[in-house]
């Protein structure tokens, strides 16, 4: 019995190793040497990649201060429907952009973008952006017709460098 406690608790050992193992390896920090130079903090790569589970593939996020400006960005590919429902509002401006996802003709575009900014309803329904001033009330946002074969790009665009918590506003 001992050594099948032994046995149990080596095998325990190694895989909690090979768990935290691939753990770093899907790590958010930079696995590249930074450029120490006077402007190298200015040049970002690996450490803006990001895996979110409602979109598709890898997502560049440049979130609280990482742009090094009072900037904000993410880059998101969709390929299935998606709707963000909370209805809520930033102390910044924020746009919000729609293209087609072939990067030889931006305006092959299928999706249907229906969007609310303070009760208003709008529907886009070609490439385009939307800009939702400090302060106003924005979603819900539906996306509609996307598919794996006519995927689209989602960027947004906030005038922060960080987006902190939208306040949730009461419809």
């Amino acid at each position: 019995m001992k050594w099948i406690r032994k046995g149990l608790a080596t095998a325990m050992c190694f895989a909690a190793l090979f768990v935290l193992d691939g753990l770093q390896a899907f790590s958010q920090e930079p696995t590249e040497n930074r450029d120490d130079s006077k402007y190298g903090k200015y040049v970002l790569t690996t450490e803006l990649y990001q895996k979110i589970a409602h979109y598709t593939g890898t997502s560049l996020v440049a979130r609280d201060g990482k742009l090094q400006g009072d900037v904000s960005m993410c880059y998101h590919c969709l390929a299935k429907p998606i709707s963000f429902d909370m209805t809520h509002s930033h102390d910044f401006e924020e746009t919000l952009c729609f293209i087609g996802g072939n990067p030889l003709d931006i305006t092959d575009f299928e999706a249907v973008i229906e969007y609310t900014i303070d009760g208003e309803k709008h529907i886009l329904t070609k490439p385009g952006c939307v800009t939702m001033p400090a302060g106003v009330p924005h979603c819900p946002i539906s996306i509609k017709n996307v598919s794996p074969e006519k995927p689209i790009v989602f960027l947004e665009i906030s005038l922060s460098s960080s987006y902190g918590t939208p306040k949730a506003i009461k419809p």
